[in-house]
């Protein structure tokens, strides 16, 4: 909100109405056109006047969503399914047998010996190669994401970056598939991995940022700020049902996105062949297939105006200052900063199962890439059935995003439970047949989509205005960073025990988080965000005056202050 309420004729408004009455009541196939596509006409009319920037127009949702449709498809398929897939068989393709360094490892596993491909200077097993290259792809990610993200809260350059980052994506995925082409070149495919790892980070964290700045423009929740106020539970309630819609909604359309990407490339391994360089080409399709709902995403979506950056500030340091400056308030913000410490132990746990139950299905089941293409449907069709079923449940019943995400964190540990059943000598269960993979995957998917949509709905309650997509590359980041962890706890059990083993520690990671999840207060934590804003404010206006009372004689102030000012009224 920036100025004082415009004065506003209501002619225009009553002629409005008055001529709606007069008009038939169209078809049922024209008022769901116009639910999905129209604006209502009255909303400029009677909220546009009150805000410093444009209202969020249907269009800008469609394009927000057919983004999430094309992007969320690269975390839904390739991500968690191509790329693992591509990585270990393009590394057991280049291992050698333990015993003898110069002799190739076979096509079937050899008794009593080890395949192992080189990591730097030590040898590893094909699926430790994976883990590895995730760990310093987590690690770039992190450098990256934290530098560029705060960037975007200022200026108008929030909608090109996140431009820049997903097509930059799309292009490194068509080139991907080199590995597999030519033998000689084996490890490119894990430095391109690396690299997609990188990009991805800010395109996520600017993505998920849009969540409390749509909401915080759309028609619903300004209409119910005019009329109740900020501090009201109706304003409360409306932005809650908007930023579960928004989440849920993004969510739902990437599974869908997902499924539909992971049918055209099951099509393909079908109709080619089912082997690596096939998969590199699905990986290509991927790209141009993300690329071409960016097009979309670049035509609709709406740039705003933020702050400009501090005098005297840089942008290659900007972000990490602040950053810097943001946790050592952390004191102020102490339920966001401890719900943090809670994605970063579930987040890891998410991420690490489902590569974990890919890799096991891939070296110990021996199961084909249309095996687990399979499993990878079922998974989405099963997500996306479960986020309509906890979105109805929030939505209709009152049940919160905090309660939904307790239970489902509680449930998703059971994964692992049900794995280590596998360790028992002679139990017939615990991931050890093909169809126990579709039904986890299943299982999976059912809980896994509830978990990111209701997270980010909490997380977004506690957001200090002007900071969306600062401290949302902290919620993206203290997942990420985490993501580094269990990959290297999962290759030292492998290395000295058996891939099986790591369902102990991952099953720590649901069941304590879980724990720390009943001691979040949310009505404390939006407190909190408010208090912290308008602290920010104080200093700012008080900052500028003293900038004024220096001025001599000039009577005015830089532009910079100006659009401080603005922004603090």
């Amino acid at each position: 909100m920036a100025s004082a309420p415009k004065s506003m004729n209501s002619t225009p408004v009553d002629t409005i109405t008055q001529e709606h009455e007069e008009i038939p009541q169209p078809r049922m196939m024209d008022r769901l056109r116009r639910r999905l596509f129209y604006n209502d006409p009255n909303d400029e009319l009677t909220l546009q006047p009150h805000m410093d920037e444009k209202l969020t127009k249907k269009s800008e949702l469609w394009s927000y969503f057919l983004f999430g449709f094309g992007y969320y498809s690269w975390a839904n398929s390739c991500a968690s399914l191509l790329l693992p897939i591509l990585v270990q068989g393009i590394a057991r393709n280049a291992s050698h047998l333990e015993s003898d360094p110069s002799v190739p490892c076979p096509d079937t596993d050899p008794v009593n010996d080890r395949c192992l491909v080189p990591f730097g200077w030590i040898n590893v097993t094909p699926t430790s190669y994976v883990l590895l290259t995730n760990v310093v792809s987590v690690w770039c990610t992190i450098v990256v994401t934290l530098g560029v993200s705060a960037l975007a809260d200022h200026g108008r350059i929030s909608k090109r970056i996140m431009l820049a980052t997903s097509t930059s994506l799309c292009v490194l995925a068509c080139f991907i598939f080199l590995g597999a082409l030519e033998p000689s070149v084996w490890w490119l495919t894990a430095l391109l991995f690396v690299l997609t790892g990188v990009i991805n980070g800010p395109t996520q964290n600017f993505y998920d940022a849009h969540i409390p700045i749509l909401t915080r423009y759309h028609p619903d929740v300004v209409r119910v700020q005019l009329k109740e106020g900020e501090a009201s539970e109706a304003y409360i309630d409306a932005k809650t049902k908007v930023q579960t819609f928004l989440s849920g909604g993004s969510s739902a359309a990437g599974y869908a996105g997902g499924m539909v990407l992971t049918i055209i490339c099951a099509i393909i391994l079908l109709m080619v062949a089912d082997d690596l360089i096939t998969v590199g080409y699905c990986v290509i399709v991927a790209g141009v297939y993300i690329f071409i709902f960016i097009c979309f995403y670049a035509k609709y979506a709406v740039q705003r105006t933020f702050p400009p950056l501090p005098a005297g500030s840089h942008w290659a340091t900007y972000g990490y200052i602040r950053i810097g400056k943001t946790i050592s308030k952390a004191r102020r913000l102490k339920t966001l900063f401890y719900f943090l410490c809670t994605w970063f132990i579930l987040g890891d746990g998410l991420a690490a199962s489902s590569s974990m139950a890919i890799l096991i299905a891939q070296d110990q089941l021996k199961l084909e890439s249309s095996s687990m293409i399979i499993a990878a449907l079922i998974q989405m069709i099963s997500a996306g059935l479960g986020m309509i079923f906890w979105i109805r449940l929030q939505n209709r019943h009152g049940v919160s995003p905090l309660r939904v995400v307790l239970v489902n964190t509680i449930a998703f540990g059971l994964l692992p439970c049900y794995c280590l059943l596998g360790l028992i000598e002679g139990c017939p269960i615990g991931l050890k047949q093909e169809w126990e993979l579709y039904m986890l995957a299943a299982f999976f998917g059912i809980f896994s989509g509830a978990i990111y949509s209701s997270n980010r709905v909490v997380f977004a309650q506690f957001i200090p205005h002007g900071h969306e997509n600062e401290l949302f590359a902290l919620y993206e980041m203290s997942s990420v960073s985490s993501s580094w962890i269990a990959p290297l706890v999962c290759t030292a059990i492998i290395q000295t025990s058996s891939v099986r083993h790591t369902w102990w520690f991952l099953a720590s990671q649901f069941f304590i988080p879980a724990i720390l999840l009943l001691f979040v207060n949310v009505e404390k934590g939006r407190a909190e965000g408010i208090e912290f804003y308008k602290k920010e404010q104080e200093q700012r206006k008080l900052k500028v005056a003293g900038a004024q009372s220096d001025e001599t004689g000039s009577g005015s102030v830089e532009d910079e202050e100006r659009d401080i000012i603005k922004h603090a009224v």
